[in-house]
């Protein structure tokens, strides 16, 4: 596969799991592969994991309605198979109650049907990024902060280890995939919701601010997260 000038190399081989066939065939497989990415399409959650037990997936984009299991049930099972996958799911309602179950489940993002297809596959260059930000810094060898493989936790330069709840993990997959360089609050915002617009911002503040304290509190190190005046944050290296 190409490279793509908006993504890093590594980790673009996508399952689509849906069952309408012209969303997947002629919409969402296209639409993904001239984005640069190895996209398969299937039917079923069975069809899924028959292709999975012979060649890994790095993502999915999955639907929750699937004839043959619940999206949400399927993501979860992922997850505990592989806490490094990406996972995005798709879903005809847009409920408080719907997106927080699929969160719980531990899915990297979520979104409402009817898709857009711009939205898809930025949605899935975030997840991608976020993948092989991990892979960069989990390899890093230079004694700094960095996250470990799963995303989970951050290990500090003494080698000491901080656990993240699923807002955090998002965060700092974005800003780890990007060191040195200055993310926008609208950047990280969009990680956390589908919902831009009604977010609000004070809720990004609180949530940097509690990811410091913790890794001040636990690890004894302060985070290098920064605030960037007017623009967001930048994690230093």
């Amino acid at each position: 596969m190409p490279g793509h000038p908006d993504m890093p190399a590594g980790g673009r081989r996508i399952a689509v799991v849906e069952d309408d066939a012209e969303l997947r065939e002629k919409l969402l497989v296209p639409a993904l592969c001239r984005a640069g990415f190895d996209a398969v399409g299937v039917e079923t959650a069975l069809q899924f994991y028959r292709l999975w037990a012979g060649a890994p997936f790095d993502m999915v984009l999955l639907d929750i309605g699937l004839p043959d299991d619940d999206g949400v049930d399927i993501a979860r099972h992922l997850r505990q198979l592989s806490p490094h996958l990406g996972i995005v799911l798709c879903t005809g309602h847009g409920r408080g109650a719907d997106r927080l179950r699929g969160l719980k489940a531990g899915v990297d993002a979520y979104l409402v049907k009817p898709l857009e297809m711009e939205e898809v596959v930025q949605t899935v260059r975030n997840v991608h990024r976020r993948i092989a930000g991990i892979d960069a810094t989990a390899d890093a060898a230079d004694g700094g902060w960095h996250l470990d493989r799963q995303g989970w936790s951050l290990r500090t330069p003494s080698g000491a280890s901080v656990g993240l709840n699923h807002a955090e993990r998002q965060i700092m997959g974005v800003l780890a995939a990007r060191p040195n360089q200055p993310v926008t609050r609208e950047t990280l915002i969009r990680e956390l919701t589908g919902d831009i617009d009604g977010f609000d911002p004070h809720r990004l503040e609180m949530l940097v601010y509690r990811l410091r304290r913790k890794c001040e509190e636990a690890a004894g190190e302060p985070l290098p997260l920064k605030a960037v005046r007017g623009l967001g944050y930048v994690l230093e290296r």
